[in-house]
């Protein structure tokens, strides 16, 4: 009994260090939280008497981590481990005629991509805070800004350069293109212009581009052609009608959606 008794206590004694080793590890996971508005005047700001938008979508670019947006406009990403984290804001185009807010500084998201400027680095437990989110009502003039015309009165046989430029003028980022139109007896030798080519064969007589990313407002763009004058012209047409994107249907002026010109040759 006496051995018995001894080794009990010896038992004790070895558990003992183990079961006061210290307390339970603190939740070391952190938090991303901020507010979704409407920016009613475009000015990037939170201004007074501004609304929240409700119901809004705020997620960890590249997993299924999203909250939406409370009656007050606040959301917050929980349980989030150590790390660097993506945010972005939903798009609200489609659904609702609004893009991200631009200029102001009070909206930490890109007005092109909805996403935020830098990952947020986040440390064992940090909450980061105000990560807010602004969108302005679209309202988007689509402008033809003009023809350019290398050489305004060329000859047959000469190789001249033309392109139509377009902008879209407004207060949010927006998508944009336009096509050029030419007349017959002009032919193509090389494409020409800083839009994105929108068909891998364009139809005859026609140069077309189109940006699917999302540019800012007035941001001037070209495409056009070098071309070969085949054969004499007199005043014909050329034409640049610009294309319109997400927010085409806000367009308050569409007599300038086409720029016109004529071209005459000897």
């Amino acid at each position: 009994m006496k051995n018995l008794a001894r080794l009990a206590a010896l038992a004790l004694t070895i558990a003992a260090p183990l079961a006061l080793a210290g307390p339970a590890l603190a939740d070391e996971t952190g938090s991303i939280s901020g507010d979704v508005w409407l920016d009613s005047n475009s000015n990037g700001l939170r201004d007074a008497g501004e609304p929240a938008i409700t119901d809004q979508w705020i997620m960890i670019d590249g997993t299924n981590i999203e909250a939406k947006t409370d009656s007050a406009g606040h959301y917050e990403l929980k349980n989030l481990p150590a790390g660097s984290y993506t945010v972005a804001s939903m798009d609200r185009s489609l659904l609702a005629g609004q893009g991200w807010t631009r200029v102001g500084g009070d909206s930490k998201f890109r007005a092109d991509t909805g996403k935020v400027w830098s990952p947020v680095v986040l440390g064992a437990g940090q909450q980061v805070k105000h990560l807010d989110s602004g969108f302005a009502t679209a309202k988007v003039d689509y402008v033809a800004e003009g023809i350019y015309v290398s050489n305004p009165a060329p000859k047959v046989g000469d190789v001249i350069d033309i392109l139509g430029a377009a902008a879209p003028v407004g207060n949010v980022y927006d998508q944009f293109g336009g096509q050029l139109s030419l007349p017959d007896g002009l032919r193509v030798v090389q494409r020409l212009g800083g839009m994105p080519r929108y068909y891998a064969t364009e139809p005859a007589g026609k140069i077309s581009g189109f940006f699917y990313d999302r540019r800012s407002p007035g941001a001037v763009e070209w495409v056009g052609a070098r071309v070969l004058v085949e054969k004499p012209l007199s005043a014909a047409e050329l034409k640049f009608t610009v294309w319109k994107g997400l927010f085409g249907s806000t367009d308050p002026n569409t007599a300038n959606d086409v720029s016109s010109a004529t071209l005459t040759t000897s």
